[in-house]
């Protein structure tokens, strides 16, 4: 793939497929520069999503798309049920992956997908952009420095509305997968160490009671503080509510809002109010270039890029360097999921789309 454009097929006609793919490609050069979408497949919308699209190849299957010697990876946006076994599928015909959030389904499945990933030799990474973006990692580097002291209190608040995700969407998976995922993985990286579940509690659809449309999960770090996070798919209880992020410890507290999708009036912007100074505030503005076009799934996208590319240069892609969202990342996110819906008396996900042989088992236990 050196010296040309990393060829991108999409798996799944999502309806965030402009927001999450295409328009940052079509906004940002550099990145144009790195990535072509050549290729979508879909079993009922692929050829009038891809005209409407400007995709230049339409298939019917994903098999048809895995065999298209153009494809170089994958960008997965299936649905949750089918998301693990179309991942494998993918590995296994030699495309590198990028996945919607969550990976799959469960834990055990991402235990699966993270062999296939090793197996093939090949880049599998899952989209939890929000991640991805400076201000994230700032706050991560805020925290390792220290500037608050102690961690005593991470909070985390993902308030998103049934029109970015699509009410078919929520009524099948909820918001603990739909939104909440990225608030697990958010909290996981922010406190650098694996939280267990204290408490949660969930509000369940009228029309589908398995199925969750608000969550708030309470978690204990191991160093001794507490995380909280709250999120909802439901849009009368989202409006003028911002994607808000505060870290409170012994000598200060750190606010930054937008993270969910780096965009808005204050998506460079975190707030830093230090005890020790008598609540002296400071306020540290990110210095990012074309901050308006640059969001979070931009630099999602720039870091699949060069993440395959420097994996190639030793042989070991799956040896990740420049990503967290790695597979075995995502088998700790989604372990803690699988946690917060029993504590809030739910089922984890099952699987029903297992992949075939020999991915579709753990030892002897079949998914």
């Amino acid at each position: 793939m050196s010296g040309r454009q990393l060829r991108i097929g999409v798996l799944g006609a999502a309806r965030h497929v402009p927001t999450s793919l295409l328009e940052p490609l079509k906004k940002n050069r550099d990145l144009s520069a790195l990535i072509e979408v050549v290729a979508l497949a879909d079993q009922s919308e692929a050829e009038s999503s891809a005209k409407k699209w400007g995709i230049k190849r339409a298939y019917a299957s994903i098999e048809e798309l895995l065999a298209d010697p153009e494809v170089d990876a994958v960008y997965n946006v299936l649905p949750l049920a089918l998301r693990c076994q179309a991942s494998v599928l993918a590995l296994q015909a030699g495309k590198h992956v990028l996945s919607e959030a969550p990976l799959c389904s469960n834990a055990r499945e991402a235990v699966v997908l993270q062999r296939a990933a090793e197996d093939a030799g090949k880049v599998m990474l899952e989209g939890s952009h929000p991640s991805c973006h400076p201000v994230t990692k700032r706050l991560r580097e805020m925290v390792m420095e220290g500037k608050v002291g102690k961690v005593d209190r991470i909070n985390v608040v993902l308030p998103v509305g049934i029109t970015l995700y699509g009410s078919a969407v929520c009524a099948k998976v909820g918001a603990l997968m739909g939104v909440g995922s990225y608030c697990v993985g958010l909290i996981r990286l922010l406190a650098g160490e694996e939280p267990r579940v204290i408490s949660a509690a969930a509000m369940r659809s009228t029309e589908h009671p398995d199925v969750d449309v608000s969550i708030s999960c309470d978690l204990a770090l191991p160093s001794g503080g507490v995380a909280h996070f709250s999120c909802s798919v439901n849009p009368e209880a989202t409006e003028d509510r911002p994607a808000a992020v505060t870290i409170r410890g012994c000598d200060g507290v750190i606010q930054a809002n937008e993270w969910f999708l780096g965009k808005g009036k204050t998506a460079n912007t975190i707030a830093l109010e230090m005890f020790e100074n008598s609540g002296e505030k400071h306020v540290e503005i990110l210095d990012t270039k074309n901050v308006d076009v640059r969001d979070t799934f931009y630099y999602q996208l720039v870091g699949f890029a060069d993440e395959i590319r420097h994996g190639g240069s030793h042989g070991m892609p799956w040896d990740y360097t420049m990503n967290r969202a790695t597979p075995s990342d995502a088998v700790r996110n989604l372990a803690l999921i699988d946690a917060i819906y029993r504590a809030a008396g739910f089922q984890p996900k099952a699987t029903l789309n297992p992949p075939a042989a020999p991915y579709d088992r753990i030892g002897l236990s079949k998914l």
